[in-house]
């Protein structure tokens, strides 16, 4: 039977219908009851799992990568199925569309396939049980089938919207109705669309999500249905006889509100002036137990301060301190180069749309806190009970690893055993200044950037050209060997952030690669840390070392001959490695070490021409980000940038080893510096060697 015979046809109840052989619906009914059950009795259902897909994506991704119109069309032909016969798997195959796709294939497939296959679970609903419901409770249904011809399309836009009406139930409902096919089709594909974007976009970051719950707020639900209410809102009050020319009105009135609205949003957000109150947050202890920092004694007695913000110059800056109690001192940092702690670009990846993204991104997402010592130029401290003009150890500004714009204040004094947190606030640098600075930094439109800087949206998949950043004169493999066995090495900011490691009996690396549950406390805005959103990790990617390669390069950035360092890995879960290169460094001037003492070796970041995590104004200024030489990544076999991120690896520490100079020590840094996660000896000396685990299987058991 077509669908237009399904449309016309009235139900038996109203008139004669030519009977239909029952054994028709019968086979059908079968059918859909056989696939369901062997969903659930072949084990199909563990295969669309959450946990399953988030472990095998990245082999998906790489057959995607290979064959994308067969990839395509395979999960278009799945995701089709499994609406139509209203398995529970569609929210989790939506966040997998945006891993694979991306944003715009991913919602274009999911949208047809989502329309297709709840059309079929439609038809199918008309067709096996119509009949025999319209006839049974054909007194009781006619004013839902009254409201349905004259209103249906407005009630199936309002369900469609709001994602906490399950769709099965909207599609299997709706079959009973006398709603036409052709309004179903339009209006489904319509309601689902945003909805369907939404996920798709939040699986581009698929590693950060614990469930596909997680993915609508309590917000987005509620503006999801105010939306789906007002079309139904608008056809009630033209029924009530409210003229078209006063709706007309009252939509144009709206409108305007809605524009003039954003408008004075936008202004009010990127305004600027030359002299700025800026707002502040402090946190007591009570507001902020997770804090890791070493806080002074006299922590919290130096607050109540407000922020003036001037300007000097086109990048130069004061951040002026406030006290508004007599005892508090006035600190002032003096003509900053905000350009310096601004997103810029090394001049070799301007013409490269990947490197440029890549760069950009890293510079934005890593944290870059710059120290002024007493007696700098750069910092006055006046006024108060005399407690900060002589004990001021430092003070430091932060650009947080956040959204663009974050920042933050600290002071600390030495309260005998040593560096101490006294006071910290956290504001927002405004983002008019920002967009000048940043367009001056980068000779680019910052409206072409702005999402991913304000927001997070990482360069997943993004081809690099390593040549592009320098040249290889020659290499070898060289020896490098991971002791699984041995006890985690702590020291450093580590020491304190040992209680935002949400783990238990985590004490040799292997406990990082093995079956224990390994979480950290995730850095959240302004710009603390919540153990109540835990982030993950990735550690599978890297859980076996297989080869280690030492270069010889030379950077655009200086004429000097300098060192690269790639560890390739193996996963136990995937066929896929993993590449992980730190470049732009020369041996030579890595200091000696013993391993307790590897923060004082180099210390960085993941990125393309990014600063320390920390670093003397000074020292900044000297040696601009955006001329540095180094840079670190992680690539997959194809060359693209893996999301570090998700990883959950902040950066490398390097030093050459105390005793034997031809032993590098290199460490990889956990999400946000919480703990290291892996210790590799490197040998250096000239020579093909392999490179070994004191444990080969590092499969969990």
């Amino acid at each position: 039977m077509t669908t237009a015979e399904i449309d016309e046809a009235p139900p038996e109840s109203a008139g004669k219908r030519p009977p239909r052989p029952s054994w028709h619906r019968f086979a059908l009914l079968s059918l859909f009851v056989a696939a369901v059950a062997a969903f659930y009795v072949t084990g199909l259902k563990e295969y669309f799992a959450w946990d399953t897909i988030r472990a095998h994506v990245d082999v998906w991704q790489n057959q995607v990568a290979r064959n994308f119109v067969a990839t395509a069309t395979l999960f278009f032909l799945a995701y089709t199925l499994i609406t139509a016969l209203s398995l529970p798997a569609a929210a989790a195959m939506t966040l997998l569309a945006g891993a694979l796709f991306g944003r715009l294939w991913g919602t274009a497939i999911v949208s047809g396939a989502s329309t297709l296959g709840a059309t079929l679970a439609f038809l199918a609903s008309r067709y096996l049980f119509r009949d025999w419901v319209q006839s049974r409770f054909r007194d009781r249904l006619r004013a839902i089938n009254d409201g349905i011809e004259r209103d249906g399309a407005y009630y199936l836009l309002m369900l469609r919207l709001v994602p906490a009406v399950p769709f099965f139930l909207i599609n299997l409902g709706m079959g009973l109705t006398p709603m036409r096919v052709g309004t179903y089709v339009g209006i489904s594909w319509l309601g689902m669309l945003l909805g369907t974007f939404l996920y798709v976009n939040a699986g581009t970051a698929i590693s950060t999500i614990d469930s596909p719950r997680d993915v609508l707020s309590p917000m987005v639900l509620g503006s999801l249905a105010a939306l789906g209410i007002i079309p139904l809102a608008i056809r009630k009050l033209v029924q009530w006889g409210v003229r078209a020319r006063h709706l007309a009105i009252l939509a144009a009135a709206l409108l305007i509100i809605a524009i003039v609205g954003l408008a004075w949003r936008t202004h009010t957000r990127y305004q600027v002036a030359e002299s700025m109150s800026l707002a502040v947050q402090e946190y007591t202890n009570a507001d902020y137990p997770e804090d890791p920092a070493d806080r002074s004694i006299h922590f919290g007695q130096y607050n109540d301060r407000r922020l003036t913000l001037l300007r000097k110059d086109a990048t130069h800056f004061d951040f002026i301190l406030e006290p508004t109690s007599p005892h508090v001192a006035k600190i002032a940092f003096r003509h900053v180069d905000v350009s310096l702690m601004t997103p810029g670009l090394p001049e070799w990846t301007r013409h490269d749309e990947g490197l440029r993204r890549i760069a950009l991104t890293d510079r934005q997402w890593n944290r870059q806190q710059v120290r002024f010592d007493p007696g700098s130029p750069h910092l006055e401290v006046t006024e108060g009970n005399g407690f900060e003009t002589s004990n001021l150890y430092s003070a430091e500004l932060a650009k947080n690893c956040l959204n663009a714009g974050l920042w933050e204040v600290l002071l600390f004094t030495n309260d005998g055993s040593g560096k101490a947190l006294y006071y910290q606030n956290w504001f927002t640098f405004p983002l008019g200044h920002y967009q000048e600075i940043f367009e001056a930094n980068t000779g680019l439109p910052y409206w072409k950037h702005w999402y991913y800087l304000e927001h997070w949206f990482d360069p997943v998949g993004k081809i690099v050209d390593l040549d592009g950043l320098r040249k290889v004169e020659h290499e070898n493999e060289v020896t490098a060997a991971f002791d699984l066995a041995e006890p985690v090495i702590v020291a450093g900011e580590q020491v304190r952030k040992r209680r935002t490691t949400i783990a238990e009996n985590i004490v040799s690396w292997g406990d990082f690669y093995g079956d224990k549950k390994v979480r950290f406390a995730a850095f959240v805005p302004p710009g603390r840390y919540s153990v109540h959103r835990p982030w993950k990790n990735q550690y599978w990617r890297i859980d076996r070392v297989e080869k280690a390669i030492l270069r010889k390069i030379v950077s655009p950035a200086t004429d000097k001959p300098l060192d690269e360092l790639e560890l390739i890995f193996a996963s136990s879960k995937t066929s896929d490695t993993c590449r992980f290169i730190v470049s732009g460094f020369a041996i030579e001037d890595l200091p000696q070490l013993v391993t307790r003492e590897f923060p004082k070796g180099l210390y960085m970041p993941m990125g393309i021409g990014v600063p320390p995590f920390f670093q003397v104004y000074d020292d900044l200024e000297r040696n601009p980000p955006d001329k540095s030489p180094y840079f670190s990544l992680m690539l997959d076999q194809q060359g693209r940038w893996i999301d570090h991120h998700s990883l959950a690896v902040d950066g490398p520490v390097i030093h050459r080893d105390e005793q034997d100079p031809d032993l590098l020590h290199l460490y990889l840094l956990s999400y946000e510096r919480h703990s290291l996660v892996a210790h590799f000896v490197v040998s250096i000396r000239h020579g093909p060697a392999a490179s070994t685990n004191n444990r080969d299987d590092l499969t969990p058991r």
